[in-house]
C-alpha cells in the first residue's frame, strides 16, 4: 500500500478549495462504488465542472486518485474494515447520519456507472446488498436523535457499509472471470 493516509478533513477541504458540489463521504463512496463496478474513469464523473488547469483542483485530482488507490488496495487485500470516509465519534448524530446516507448515494452512483451488472449479481447476496445501500441512502436523518440507541444504529449502519462493500467487490469479482 502506498504511504498516503486518508484523513476526512483534508478530503473535505480539498472539495471546498475545488469548489466541488459533493460531501466527502458521497466522494468516497462513489469512488467505492465505480472500484466496486469495475469502471474507471472516475475524473470524468467528479471533476466535470471544474478548470483541470486550477492548481487546487489539480491538487483535489491528486488527493483523490490516492483515495482512489487506497481503497482499492483494500478492496483486494480484503482489509477489515475499510476505511470509510466519515466524520468521527465527536461529530453529530445529524452529521455523521447525513454522512452514511451520503456514503451510500455515492456507491449507489458509482456503482451504476458500471451499466448494467450481470443479473446473477444482482440476484445474490451483493444484490440484497445493493437493495439495502438503497434504504440508507433514502433515510431521513432529522429522525436521528441523541440517544445511545441511535450511537450504536450509526456504529453498525457504518459496519455494515464496509462490510456489504467488501462482499459486492468480492461477488463482482468472481462475475469478472464469467
Amino acid at each position: 500500500m502506498n504511504d498516503f493516509t486518508p484523513d476526512y478533513r483534508q478530503l473535505i477541504d480539498c472539495i471546498e478549495a475545488a469548489k466541488l458540489e459533493y460531501s466527502a463521504a458521497e466522494i468516497h463512496g462513489t469512488l467505492a462504488g465505480m472500484l466496486c463496478g469495475r469502471t474507471g474513469n472516475w475524473q470524468q464523473v467528479l471533476l466535470a465542472e471544474t478548470d483541470p488547469a486550477d492548481p487546487q483542483v489539480q491538487e483535489c485530482a491528486t488527493g483523490l486518485e490516492n483515495l482512489l488507490l487506497f481503497t482499492a488496495e483494500e478492496l483486494r487485500s480484503g482489509q477489515i474494515p475499510l476505511q470509510l470516509m466519515l466524520p468521527d465519534e465527536q461529530a453529530s448524530v445529524a452529521e455523521r447520519a447525513s454522512a452514511i446516507r451520503d456514503w451510500s448515494q455515492g456507491f449507489l452512483f458509482g456503482f451504476g456507472l458500471a451499466g448494467e451488472q450481470k443479473q446473477q449479481l444482482l440476484n445474490g447476496n451483493a444484490g440484497e446488498a445493493l437493495q439495502d445501500f438503497t434504504e440508507i441512502a433514502r433515510m431521513n436523518v432529522e429522525n436521528f436523535g441523541k440517544l445511545q440507541e441511535t450511537e450504536e444504529a450509526l456504529m453498525q449502519l457504518e459496519e455494515y457499509l464496509w462490510v456489504a462493500t467488501s462482499l459486492i467487490w468480492h461477488e463482482a469479482g468472481n462475475n469478472d472471470a464469467d
